[in-house]
């Protein structure tokens, strides 16, 4: 049988190896293994929750949010559809003008002066603007802006001036009768077709 405390010297020494052995491995419970153990059940409790979060957004994208996306790309596309109508591609700008030019002979107006103006440029629009005139007198103008306003596409007048005139017109005014020459722009949307390059046109 073993004598506690030993007395020779490989004996203590053999003890204290075991005693130190025996501390090393409280230390690693207390400090090493007991926290990452907390830690470890703490992230497989998240992992689970999070997990039953997934399944629960998975069960609404295949029930009614499905639906909902569907509903909402409906909405989208028929915003587009308008979209198309109201602002046309380069090519249909003279239809344009000329349908300014129906809007003012249906309000018995001429055009007395189209000019075109610079094209501004922008990252999805270009706008197109063009000086123009009309002569006759104040109703009939006024028609004639309600008619550009109705027109399907957008097309606004701006920067008007009216002046009295007496400049020749197709129509003689009435007895009484004073015409004006309204001067002014309109502008009109053309939407691009294929974004610019990050360098601008060339």
């Amino acid at each position: 049988m073993a004598e506690f405390p030993p007395k020779n010297q490989r004996d203590q020494v053999l003890s204290l190896v075991a005693l130190l052995g025996v501390a090393a491995i409280g230390l690693f419970y207390v400090y090493v293994w007991s926290g990452t153990h907390d830690e470890l059940n703490e992230r497989d409790e998240r992992v689970t929750r999070l997990t039953a979060i997934n399944d629960s957004s998975k069960k609404e994208m295949a029930g009614g949010t499905l639906q909902a996306l569907e509903a909402e790309a409906a909405r989208l596309r028929t915003n587009l559809d308008v979209m198309r109508r109201l602002v046309p591609t380069g090519n249909e700008v003279p239809l344009l003008l000329e349908q300014v030019s129906s809007a003012a002979r249906r309000a018995g107006l001429d055009l007395a002066d189209v000019q075109p103006e610079p094209v501004l440029r922008g990252s999805s629009f270009d706008a197109h603007r063009y000086k123009m005139a009309v002569i006759g007198d104040y109703h009939a103008i006024g028609e004639f802006l309600s008619n550009v306003g109705g027109l399907t596409r957008i097309i606004t007048p701006m920067n008007l001036a009216l002046v009295p005139t007496t400049a020749r017109s197709a129509k003689r005014p009435r007895e009484g009768q004073q015409f004006l020459e309204a001067r002014f722009e309109i502008q009109t949307y053309v939407a691009k077709t294929r974004p610019e390059p990050a360098g601008g046109t060339r």
